[in-house]
Parts: C-alpha cells; sequence; structure tokens
C-alpha cells in the first residue's frame, strides 16, 4: 500500500519549483541559410537602410530650408 502525503497549502516563502520555459527563438541549426540566400538577405537589408536614409536626408533639407 502506497500512502501519499498530503500535500501542503500554497507557501509563498516556498514557491513550487518552475521549468524553464522555452525560449521565443529556435536554435541556429534550425535556420538552415546558404550563402546566396545570406548574402540576399543582407542586401535587402541594406537597400531597407538606404532607404531610410534618404528619406532622412529629404526630411532634414526640408527642415533646414524652413
Amino acid at each position: 500500500m502506497i500512502r501519499l502525503e498530503p500535500r501542503n497549502p500554497y507557501d509563498p516563502l516556498r514557491p513550487i519549483p518552475i521549468e524553464p520555459r522555452p525560449g521565443p527563438f529556435r536554435p541556429p541549426r534550425e535556420y538552415p541559410v546558404g550563402q546566396e540566400e545570406l548574402g540576399r538577405m543582407l542586401k535587402e537589408i541594406l537597400d531597407k537602410l538606404t532607404l531610410i536614409e534618404n528619406r532622412l536626408k529629404t526630411i532634414e533639407e526640408h527642415l533646414k530650408s524652413r
């Protein structure tokens, strides 16, 4: 006969251990990216940053002319 010990009420000074939650990102090995795709992604990022820079320059020039 197995006897189970009665469960103690919740004690805030001794909380129940919690399992660590998985991180929001997958490990890098689950994202196989080839060199060509990596180059394409970096080019796309550079193009977007260049576009943002040009827009900021246009706004800066517009504000200077006021």
